[in-house]
């Protein structure tokens, strides 16, 4: 994979050992590392956790600009976390504190990066389906696959908006002045495209006859039902405003 054009959560294709663990050990593992990350108090600890962190990480053949891409975002929010609190209370008494939520917030999303980097989809699936039913595999594994693909379309949105001149980028995003340029010119941007996308998976499911067909499986088919609900309702409300003007 080019390094330049890799995107964060992006899979990245090796033989390490970690790639050789079946997909659901991995969710596991990372789900037991970031409940660890949560639940650690001591900074001893949680030195220790980030020391695994990377430990894992590496082992699983990834590189140091694999590792900024996944967490230059968290590394921004630390940032802003730890001036948020020092600002409110102070060097002496807020410095602490407000490095150990960011890093906190860190570890709580870096074991993910982990199962991302290291797990197709179809293993993912797979093994999904040997401790769930068929469709609860289904809608859990469309789910993990939309990290990636958001990671990517925030990486992208961004680069435009950039090209525009908003302030948006990460030493811009430390002043709190330019967080609604962030606001208007990537999360709402992104948020259509999420809708987008869920609407394009509710009509896949669709097809693969994830609809209520009988009474028994009308609580499995209920999810989709209200989600394309939901979708045609904003679509009615958009398209009665365009008519107003």
């Amino acid at each position: 994979m080019n390094r330049l054009t890799g995107h964060a959560f992006q899979f990245r294709s090796s033989d390490s050992v970690v790639h050789r663990l079946g997909a659901g050990w991995k969710l596991a593992l990372a789900s037991l590392m970031g409940v660890a990350a949560i639940a650690v108090r001591w900074p001893a600890a949680l030195g220790g956790l980030l020391l695994l962190n990377l430990v894992f990480y590496f082992a699983a053949g990834l590189k140091w600009h694999d590792l900024w891409r996944d967490t230059r975002w968290f590394l921004l929010q630390l940032v802003i976390v730890t001036g948020l609190y020092v600002l409110r209370y102070g060097v002496q008494e807020g410095l602490r504190p407000g490095v150990q939520v960011g890093t906190k917030v860190l570890l709580f999303f870096l074991p993910g990066a982990i199962f991302f980097r290291t797990t197709t989809g179809s293993r993912m699936t797979e093994s999904l389906r040997r401790i769930l039913p068929v469709r609860t595999a289904f809608v859990i594994s469309t789910s993990l696959r939309f990290v990636p693909l958001f990671a990517r379309e925030l990486g992208e949105i961004g680069r435009i908006q950039r090209l525009r001149g908003a302030r948006i980028g990460p030493r811009q995003l430390v002043n709190p002045r330019n967080w609604n340029d962030a606001l208007q010119s990537i999360f709402i941007p992104l948020m259509v495209r999420v809708l987008k996308t869920a609407e394009d998976a509710a009509l896949a499911a669709e097809a693969r006859g994830f609809e209520a067909d009988s009474a028994g499986s009308e609580s499995q088919g209920a999810w989709v039902k209200s989600l394309r609900g939901c979708l045609t309702r904003k679509r009615r409300k958009k398209h009665e405003v365009a008519d107003r003007h």
